[in-house]
């Protein structure tokens, strides 16, 4: 039986509840701004599912890992400081992974933008672009995901060098990642291949929350007395 905590317990927060298995997983603790992890331990879980905030995800992770307390980190927005979670990682000694997005379907979908960008790169007539759609209360942009895809891009495809930068004009050897806020959309991902001749779009769109639970369990049992700094993306084919 593995221990678990909730660290931010909104909507994401719930709906990794909704689905865990009990057979599996112990629930230890549900903690969000109100009710503090830092104020409100009682029982150290060996896991910590953290979806939070980014301006308060750092300060929980470093918590978490001081109590010896692995995590499983679902927050986005925080990837300029991933050196010093790593330091904060193996300081502690303890387990940690990560996902720019945790959903099932979404990494299925960056296999499949792997392929696809493997097959575009032997043909120079095409282009590349990404457009992300997520709810008007998701805070970064672009989105954890559509970097990811970004960097998929700039690695298999050849000619593309860096990422467009706002503002400038659009450069051939740059990917344009676009992103809209609107209403209450889980999120949307395309990657458009564009020629003269014509338009391959691939997309994924998430219909609810589940997915991304699911895969935030998943990377809960794979932590679970393991040590060190672990990208989901990069252990999601050895999953099950």
């Amino acid at each position: 039986m593995i221990k678990l905590s909730i660290v931010g317990y909104g909507k994401m927060g719930k709906e990794i509840e909704s689905v865990l298995d009990s057979n599996t997983f112990e629930l230890t603790g549900k903690y969000d701004i109100d009710n503090k992890i830092q104020d409100k331990l009682k029982t150290i879980p060996d896991v910590a599912i953290e979806f939070s905030t980014p301006a308060t995800v750092i300060g929980n992770i470093e918590f978490l890992a001081s109590k010896g307390i692995n995590v499983v980190c679902g927050t986005t927005g925080w990837y300029d400081k991933i050196d010093s979670v790593k330091e904060i990682i193996n300081k502690y000694n303890t387990g940690f992974v990560y996902a720019r997005n945790f959903s099932l379907g979404v990494n299925i979908f960056y296999k499949i933008i792997e392929y696809a960008a493997e097959l575009i790169d032997k043909y120079n007539i095409y282009d590349a672009a990404i457009h992300e759609t997520h709810h008007n209360r998701k805070l970064d942009r672009p989105s954890g995901t559509a970097l990811k895809l970004a960097d998929i891009l700039l690695d298999k495809i050849s000619k593309k060098k860096d990422l467009q930068k706002p503002q400038e004009k659009p450069k051939p050897d740059s990917i344009d990642i676009s992103s809209s806020r609107v209403g209450n959309v889980f999120g949307n991902h395309k990657v458009i291949f564009d020629s003269i001749a014509d338009t391959i779009t691939i997309e994924h769109n998430a219909k609810t929350r589940r997915g991304f639970a699911e895969g935030a369990l998943l990377a809960a049992k794979f932590i679970f007395n393991k040590k060190g700094f672990f990208e989901f993306e990069e252990i999601f084919s050895n999953l099950k």
